[in-house]
């Protein structure tokens, strides 16, 4: 998986206030919520080494946080990036398992609307198929699209693996969805030895719309990082999905 990283040119604001670690086992996870009724919109990172990512929700974390319950944590990727893993099943249960200890733990219960960046746009895809009764509704956010391609990298070789797994799954189509997609133009400017490698990323997007035909996807102008770079974008999204899953319900 390529990352198309981006000059961070404004301050992220501190999530301390909202922020506290939740210990699963022997491990500390430092986790961000905010209660205020159902369903409660949970955020995926994306692929995230050595580092905080949920930080990079923050604005639209706290303009959700006035109508919704919302909830946001720091995933350890270790696993993915040191090991070929053998049982990718289990790396699947054992990831989604974990996200719905840390909301029981919040006391946050389902219906969720998954919204994952990148990478964890897989992770939320696999919670719908194994969940599809806790999920109101689902945004993926430049999510990774499932390719089964080979690679020559561990980190690379997994993520192919997950997307495997995840197209052998009945297609999510009862569910509301919404594929939010980088155009990534300011970055392929900025970097034109990487066009080509952005140039596949945005034709594996447009795929998305073949595997989810219901969906509604939007090109976004932004960089692969979407969520800081055009937080409404992310926003909107939400309060969409949230009023397609009401009008769901009344019928």
């Amino acid at each position: 998986m390529k990352c198309y990283r981006m000059l961070l040119k404004k301050p992220l604001r501190d999530f301390v206030r909202m922020s506290s670690d939740v210990s699963v086992g022997e491990n500390k996870i430092q986790c961000a919520h905010i209660s205020n009724g159902e369903p409660t919109v949970v955020f995926e990172n994306g692929f995230c080494s050595g580092m905080s990512c949920m930080k990079y929700w923050d604005s639209a974390f706290l303009e959700l946080s006035k109508e919704y319950s919302l909830f946001a944590y720091d995933r350890s990727d270790e696993e993915i990036t040191t090991q070929e893993i053998e049982d990718i099943h289990m790396h699947l249960n054992d990831t989604i398992q974990l996200l719905r200890t840390l909301l029981e733990e919040k006391e946050l219960n389902a219906p969720y609307v998954l919204v994952g960046h990148s990478l964890g746009g897989l992770y939320m895809q696999y919670f719908a198929q194994m969940y599809p009764d806790e999920v109101a509704g689902i945004v993926l956010v430049d999510a990774v699209y499932p390719n089964e391609a080979e690679h020559d990298n561990v980190l690379d070789s997994n993520i192919a693996k997950i997307g495997k797994v995840i197209l052998q799954m009945p297609r999510l189509s009862d569910i509301p969805m919404s594929i939010l997609s980088a155009t990534q133009e300011e970055y392929k400017k900025d970097k034109p030895s990487k066009a080509k490698e952005i140039e596949t990323a945005i034709k594996l997007q447009k795929e998305y719309g073949k595997l989810y035909p219901s969906a509604k996807q939007t090109w976004v102008e932004s960089g692969h990082l979407i969520q800081y770079e055009k937080p409404d974008v992310i926003v909107d999204a939400v309060r969409e999905i949230m009023k397609e899953h009401e009008l769901l319900k009344s019928k």
